[in-house]
């Protein structure tokens, strides 16, 4: 049946079990469906040939009109020449001819340099791959400089004329140059595939200078590099232009292809060059052998002048957008490698990369095409203009989560293990601060047109009389955004601007920049516009930064669009020294270099600055790093996706050292209260329906909306209205504050417990100006009850009243408060209870028991003090409550994690006359995996005691659980000072009887000399 080759590549017997191909049932974009609907983010992208992703619109509609008009195959196509025209003016060819594939193309290209030059030898270097022609089949361990077979089925005829040398060495330019009389061509892949970090620029830059010395004809393999890392390939990075090139691969967008591109002198040897009709003579030259029946194939041809057009209409930006992704995605991944310890790199030349190994990582890409990145058995990958960031993302999540997967099994230990970063989160935390956001859409209306005016100063009105608001009435910020050349958002071309009004209007509320976009702006322009803000407002200036989304605004700017993410922390950076006093170069007008600082100096010493994200994990990772705030949405996540982001985040800054908990996270929200659920529903239902069809918000609104992208995307305007109509309560229950202040209650408190510290009211979504004055005041209700709810909540928990009772210690309890005194290490005599929970917990329950617990035995509320007449005594603090502090472990290493808090524990230094002498612990390490702890010590437990707290604790549980009182089957402990039973003679008589008379005295025979 099938026979085929990738079947056997990298083959062994240890992996045999999980190799299988991939059959593909369909391909768009970045993304392939299997077979059996597996979906997959593709990174091999047809070996490199699908440059501009499966299914390119160009391509597919050149193909498609010329199949309208039936295949034509044996004429030649118009399409033919158009290509050739536009390869060789991109690539600045004299000349081009086409080839079926790039072997073809390679063999043909060999031949016209052999027919020109009259010799035979061919020189090629190790690790290059130029085609499955026997005549490049060949490997050094031949006799003198020649070549051998790399297989069998390869005679050694077909490699007697070629030498293979090493790449990049100075010894191989000299074999050249010795034997330059003899060979016709020098055939160099300039950046190897399956190398790509290997690029020796002055050694490429000596072989054009000895082949040309030489008379030899140096030959540029460029399937892989041609069209790809720039317009001219890997020719533009060397800086060498050869006397022949061969292209396939990106040329023909997925379709079969090759060619031959170079001096018009060689390659007149294909036709004979130039002649005239009507004129004396035909072609000049001698030609040599090039044929084949597919050779200018017209649906190749099509292909080609697809591609070739659309390269030449996008300009250089293409190529260097897509490689400032791949150097996104490479500075990433490398960063992990060399943070966690992984023995790998990935190198890059342009949007093609390699994974480099200092190890055997063949389950690697076992474990990424589980998790739906689909790599090929050669393992060299691409990207594409159709991958996204959010494409990117999910490679790299991919490979960092494999790896990671891979050392949980035993693979790649850490030479020096991380210590278990374990943080209390679950803590009592304030409610959410109340802010207000703008970032409406402003279309002119037709009345103000037929005034001449554009509504622009009314809108400024509202939004002042917004802002006043908030000030006067204990609202912690405004939020003003930065948009250009459109109505949405088309209030704010420049924040730094209205914000410096709004700080003379106002004395209380901060100011912040919700955000500016980085990439646009020179990085002290930003800093002095901003410095300005900070004096006009006594210091309550705020800045949130944005790396950019929206191309057309980027037309201050087009070069950065490609690569703003860089652009963007590197202005950050600058920004941040530039507040800080210090100062930055920059090139005066008079051409000298001069250090810049920033007048007027600002208030603060650092303003809070945040990171604007729609949810992707990556940028809360970097917020976290970089020690920013975060400022996000819910048109991208849902509420229990940015609880686990928050939790990530906060995870993130504990691991660089930061406090966790001082990372500010801001979520906007759409708003509209009014006083009757249904009709501020009915109220904000237009006007919301609006704002999430905009063109701007479409792909965000589609996923807010609950429906695909793609279903949107192809969506009709009645199909639009009628989707978001359908969606709007589900998306104003889960994703905005539309109803009243007591039905929206809930969600505010969904958004407290995912971690939120401030809620940013959007509230310019399109309301008219009364509903707009009258939600703020529903809203300031909201904001007062949840203030005044998480009030009553701090005073509930810190409201305990407790009552001390004192009695004398028993003597096991002095002797061990003695040895506590005198001993160094006061954790000597602690004790450690911990149980593994896996599976669902009720978390609530459990609080609830450990509250029963200590209120059930009263050793655990007792402390002990040495007093002056009385001694030590224990005092048994009644209605004291310990709670259960939970920490959040997710994502570490579960081993790690629980390690780290027993060795706490162990050591926990306990204050025995403060307390508590009990400190109960719960370990998240995953939703359905916890690690119950319960420190005590000894002082207040021992062995019985210890099965007497479990065993109540469990029942306390279960109580709670099934919402009835608990039952023991044993009392609790004695309470301290409560009466000792009267002794009893009978009971002393009783044990005599029991142990009787003293046991007989053993006779040993001690006379004896022990053998």
């Amino acid at each position: 049946m099938l026979a085929d080759s990738r079947a056997v590549v990298g083959f062994r017997d240890a992996t045999k079990e999980m190799l299988y191909p991939v059959a593909a049932r369909s391909a768009h974009g970045s993304r392939l469906v299997d077979v059996d609907g597996n979906a997959y983010t593709d990174i091999t992208m047809g070996f490199g040939a699908l440059l501009l992703g499966h299914e390119a619109e160009p391509v597919t509609e050149a193909v498609r009109r010329h199949l309208a008009d039936g295949l034509r195959f044996g004429p030649r196509s118009p399409d033919t020449g158009e290509a050739a025209a536009l390869l060789a003016s991109l690539t600045g060819m004299e000349r081009v001819a086409f080839a079926s594939s790039g072997t073809e193309a390679n063999s043909a290209a060999i031949r016209l340099a052999r027919a020109a030059t009259g010799r035979d030898k061919v020189v090629m270097f190790r690790g290059s791959y130029h085609g499955h022609i026997d005549s490049v089949l060949g490997r050094p361990g031949g006799p003198g400089q020649h070549a051998v077979p790399v297989s069998r089925g390869i005679p050694d005829s077909a490699v007697a004329e070629l030498i293979v040398l090493e790449y990049g060495e100075q010894e191989s330019l000299e074999t050249i140059d010795a034997l330059g009389d003899s060979i016709a061509a020098v055939l160099v892949e300039p950046v190897q595939c399956r190398n790509p970090g290997l690029r020796p620029v002055e050694f490429v830059r000596s072989l054009r200078e000895i082949t040309a010395r030489r008379g030899i004809v140096l030959l540029f393999d460029e399937m892989l590099t041609g069209l790809r890392p720039h317009q001219r390939g890997a020719q533009a990075h060397f800086g060498v232009v050869p006397d022949l090139a061969t292209y396939g691969k990106a040329l023909g967008g997925g379709f079969p292809i090759g060619a031959v591109a170079g001096r018009a002198d060689l390659l007149d040897g294909v036709d004979g060059g130039f002649w005239r009709y009507g004129e004396p003579g035909g072609p000049a030259r001698e030609t040599t052998f090039i044929g084949g029946t597919y050779m200018q194939h017209p649906l190749s041809m099509a292909a080609a002048r697809a591609v070739l057009t659309h390269l030449t209409e996008q300009g250089p930006g293409l190529q260097s957008g897509l490689n400032a992704r791949t150097q996104a995605l490479a500075g990433r991944l490398n960063t992990f490698f060399h943070d966690e310890e992984f023995p790998l790199e990935l190198a890059h030349f342009g949007s093609m990369f390699r994974f480099r190994h200092r190890a055997d990582l063949e389950l690697l890409y076992h474990h990424l095409q589980l998790r739906g990145v689909y790599v090929w058995e050669w393992r060299s990958f691409y990207l594409s203009t159709a991958h996204t960031e959010e494409d990117v993302n999910r490679v790299a999540e991919a490979v960092e989560g494999s790896l990671r997967e891979l050392r949980d099994g035993g693979f790649f230990p850490r030479s020096t293990p991380r210590p278990a970063v374990v943080k209390p989160t679950e803590t009592p935390r304030p409610a959410p601060d109340f802010g207000v956001y703008f970032f409406g859409d402003y279309p002119e209306t037709e009345e103000a047109a037929e005034a001449g005016g554009s509504g622009t100063p009314e809108a400024y009105d509202a939004l002042f009389e917004t802002v006043r608001f908030a000030d006067e009435h204990g609202f912690s910020s405004v939020w003003l955004p930065e948009r250009h050349f459109d109505s949405f958002g088309g209030l704010f071309p420049n924040p730094a601007v209205l914000a410096s009004a709004v700080a003379r209007e106002t004395g209380r509320v901060r100011i912040n920049a919700g955000s500016v976009v980085l990439p646009l702006h020179d990085p002290v322009r930003v800093a002095e516009e901003w410095s300005v803000v900070d004096n006009l407002s006594g210091g309550r200036v705020g800045i949130g930064c944005a790396t950019g989304w929206h191309a057309r605004d980027f037309a201050l700017h087009p070069d950065r669009f490609a690569d703003r993410r860089r652009i963007a922390f590197d202005h950050l950076d600058e920004v941040r020294r530039l507040w800080r006093g210090e100062a930055v170069r920059r090139r005066t007008g008079e051409g000298a270099e001069a250090e810049i600082r920033i007048r007027p100096r600002p208030v603060q010493e650092e303003p809070p600055f945040f990171l604007a994200t729609s949810g992707q994990r990556t940028s809360y990772e970097e917020a976290a790093r970089r020690g920013l705030g975060v400022v996000t949405n819910l048109m991208s996540q849902t509420v229990d996706e940015l609880t686990a982001n928050i939790a990530h985040y906060r995870r993130t800054r504990a691991e660089c050292g930061l406090d966790p908990a001082a990372g500010r996270v801001t979520v906007l929200v759409h708003t509209y209260l009014g006083d009757d659920h249904a009709t501020a529903r009915a109220d904000a239902l237009e006007p919301m329906v609006r704002y999430l069809r905009s063109s701007l918000l479409m792909r965000s609104a589609a996923t807010a909306a609950g429906q695909r992208r793609e279903d949107v995307a192809a969506a009709g305007e009645e199909d639009l209205d009628y989707l978001f109509r359908r969606a709007y309560d589900r998306y104003c229950d889960q994703r905005a504050l539309i109803g009243t202040p007591d039905s929206v209650a809930p969600f505010v408190a969904a958004l407290h417990g995912a971690g939120v510290d401030e809620i940013a009211a959007l509230v310019d979504f399109g309301m008219d100006r009364e509903r707009l004055r009258s939600g703020l005041e529903r809203l300031d209700v909201l904001r007062r009850r949840t203030r005044e709810r998480a009030a009553e909540a701090a005073t509930e928990a810190g409201s305990q009243v407790v009552r001390e009772t004192v009695a004398p210690a028993t003597s096991a309890q002095r002797r061990l408060w003695l040895a506590a005194q005198l001993l160094e290490n006061p954790a000597a005599y602690n004790e450690t209870q911990a149980v593994r929970l896996r599976g669902p917990l009720d978390v609530p329950a459990l609080r609830a028991a450990v509250d029963g617990l200590v209120e059930r035995h009263p050793g655990l509320r007792t402390v002990f003090r040495g007093e002056d007449e009385a001694g030590v005594v224990q005092v048994v603090r009644d209605g004291l409550r310990i709670p259960l502090a939970v920490s959040d472990a997710r994502g570490q290493d579960p081993d790690e994690a629980i390690a780290a808090l027993l060795s706490e524990e162990s050591h926990r230094a306990y204050d025995l006359a403060g307390g508590p002498l009990f400190t109960p612990r719960l370990l998240r390490l995953a939703d359905d995996d916890h690690v119950l702890v319960l420190g005590m010590h000894h002082i207040v437990t021992d062995a019985h005691s210890a099965a007497l707290i479990a065993g109540d604790l469990r029942e306390l549980y279960t109580a709670a659980r099934a919402g009835r009182p608990p039952v023991f089957a044993r009392p609790a402990g004695t309470t301290a000072g409560a009466p000792e039973p009267p002794h009893d003679p009978a009971d002393l008589a009783w044990w005599r009887g029991l142990l009787g008379e003293k046991p007989p005295v053993l006779t040993l025979p001690t006379d004896r000399p022990r053998g």
